[in-house]
C-alpha cells in the first residue's frame, strides 16, 4: 500500500524542483562512473496501468526492508519516471544495499511503459513494459546478479466507484552468470485499491513467482497498505507484507516498504 502527500509549491516551485532533479541525476551518474560501470512502483511489487503526464517527472525516495533468510535493506531506494508522451513513460530505478554486512548500489533497472488502452466505463486500461536490469551490482559481494535480466509485463486495471482491481502477468529472461544455473521467472499479481475517504486510499495484493533457482521453493506472498494524497505535489506511501506459504516457504517473512512520490513538470 502508499500514501501520498502533495503541497503547494511556491511561485518559483517548477524550477526549484527542476534543478533539484537535474542536480540528483548528475551525482547518480557521477556515482556510477566512480563506481565503473555505477521492477512495479512502489510500494507495491503489482505495477498499475496510467503512464506519467508528459513531460512530468514522478521520483520516488524510499527504504526497503526484507527478511528472507538474510536481512536486506535498501537505504536508499529511488526510482524516477518521466512522460515522454501521452501514452509513454521511461523509468530509472537503483538501489542502495545492505545484505549480509555488505553494502553498495545495486543492479540499476532501465524501463518504459506503453499505455494501449485508456480505461473506459465498459473497458479496463491495457498497458505493457519492458525492463532491462544491467550488471553493474557487485556479485562478489551479493549485491548484483552479475547477469543481464529482460522482463516483459501486461498490466490492466478497472475502476467502479471506490474499488480499483489490477491484474499482472509477466516474464523474465534471466542471465545466466558464469557457473550458474538460473531458470526464467514467471510472474502474476492481482492488486486492489479502496477509496475510503477522497484522499485516502488502502491497498492490497497477492502475488506468485517461480525461483530462478533450481531447487529452491516458489514465492506467493500479500502485502497490504495505503496511500494518502495530503497536498498537490508529494505523496507518502507504505506496504508491508509477508510469505502466505507455511513457515514462511519462498520469503520473505517480513517485507517493509515506506517512501515518497514527488511530481514536477521538467
Amino acid at each position: 500500500m502508499s500514501l501520498r502527500v502533495k503541497f503547494p509549491f511556491p511561485p518559483n516551485a517548477s524550477s526549484f524542483y527542476k534543478r533539484l532533479f537535474l542536480d540528483f541525476s548528475v551525482c547518480l551518474v557521477l556515482v556510477f562512473v566512480t563506481y565503473h560501470p555505477a521492477f512495479a512502483i512502489p510500494p507495491l511489487v503489482a505495477g498499475d496501468v496510467p503512464t506519467a503526464d508528459k513531460n512530468h517527472v514522478e521520483w520516488f525516495i524510499g527504504t526497503r526492508y526484507q527478511k528472507t533468510g538474510s536481512i536486506e535493506r535498501q537505504v536508499p531506494f529511488t526510482e524516477v519516471v518521466y512522460g515522454i508522451s501521452d501514452r509513454q513513460e521511461l523509468t530509472f530505478e537503483v538501489p542502495y544495499l545492505s545484505l549480509k554486512g555488505e553494502e553498495g548500489f545495486g543492479d540499476v533497472v532501465l524501463g518504459t511503459k506503453y499505455l494501449f488502452l485508456r480505461e473506459t466505463d465498459q473497458l479496463p486500461g491495457i498497458a505493457g513494459s519492458f525492463e532491462w536490469k544491467l550488471e553493474n551490482g557487485n556479485e562478489d559481494k551479493g549485491l548484483g546478479s552479475g547477469a543481464y535480466d529482460y522482463d516483459l509485463r501486461l498490466r490492466t486495471q478497472k475502476s467502479w466507484d471506490w474499488f480499483t482491481g489490477i491484474f499482472n502477468l509477466g516474464y523474465t529472461f534471466v542471465g545466466e552468470p558464469t557457473g550458474q544455473d538460473r531458470r526464467d521467472v514467471l510472474f502474476t499479481a492481482f492488486a486492489q485499491e479502496y477509496e475510503v475517504a477522497p484522499k485516502t486510499k488502502l491497498l492490497s495484493e497477492i502475488y506468485w513467482k517461480n525461483s530462478d533457482e533450481k531447487g529452491t521453493p516458489n514465492r506467493f506472498a500479500a502485502d497490504t497498505g495505503f496511500k494518502y494524497q495530503l497536498l498537490s505535489h508529494l505523496a507518502i506511501h507504505a506496504a508491508v507484507g509477508k510469505s502466505l506459504r507455511e513457515d514462511d516457504i519462498g520469503g520473505p517473512k517480513l517485507r517493509i516498504y515506506a517512501g515518497i512520490k514527488l511530481e514536477f513538470p521538467l
